[in-house]
């Protein structure tokens, strides 16, 4: 299977195997730069809130970061109203959610892109195959035409080998999102109502 593979780079797809290469360091960079930013996204939101409610009893603003749910709250507070706080915090938290899920939908296209890239590359390897036999002899046709079908058809293993990773990184990262942002939104509606409270 790894012989086939490398042979493929010198082979009738190469082109596209060295596509593939390109595309697949794309993704690691996607996926390692995502996954940093939601690393540093993270927070702990009950400490937020804590630092919230101490920040009302005492009349000061608490000290905030530039994480997501930071920059959401820090909206938020920075409006006197409640009504309005919670309007700032909505339109903040729409900013937070592109800054979240920025460059996640990538993988997904990188999978199919993959796919489709290692299917075309083993018909164009095919029809260079079948092609290359019309000056061979008979008796050498049949090795001929499985060692090029089967260098063809590491194009489609690679781009399946590049696809199903980069469909996995993106399940991975979009679920990370989805937490976070369903955190934000969890956050904001509680100091909303707390703010609310507080100003009754």
């Amino acid at each position: 299977m790894i012989r086939y593979l490398l042979d493929a780079f010198s082979g009738p797809a190469a082109v596209f195997m060295y596509a593939l290469l390109g595309i697949l360091a794309f993704a690691i960079a996607v996926f390692v730069e995502r996954t940093l930013t939601l690393i540093r996204c993270r927070v702990d939101a009950g400490g937020v809130l804590a630092r919230v409610k101490q920040g009302l009893d005492s009349g000061s603003p608490p000290a905030l970061g530039d994480t997501p749910l930071e920059s959401v709250v820090a909206a938020g507070l920075a409006e006197a109203d409640p009504e309005l706080g919670w309007d700032a915090m909505q339109a903040a938290a729409v900013d937070a959610e592109q800054r979240v899920r920025r460059r996640i939908p990538y993988l997904a296209a990188v999978a199919s892109i993959a796919t489709m890239v290692g299917l075309f590359g083993t018909v164009y390897g095919l029809i260079q195959a079948f092609g290359a036999l019309g000056d061979v002899a008979a008796a050498e046709r049949a090795a001929r035409l499985s060692e090029g079908s089967s260098t063809a058809m590491a194009s489609t293993a690679f781009g399946l080998f590049v696809a199903i990773p980069a469909l996995a990184a993106h399940s991975a990262l979009d679920g990370q999102a989805r937490s976070l942002l369903a955190a934000i939104e969890a956050t904001a509606g509680r100091i909303h109502v707390l703010r609310r409270s507080r100003a009754r």
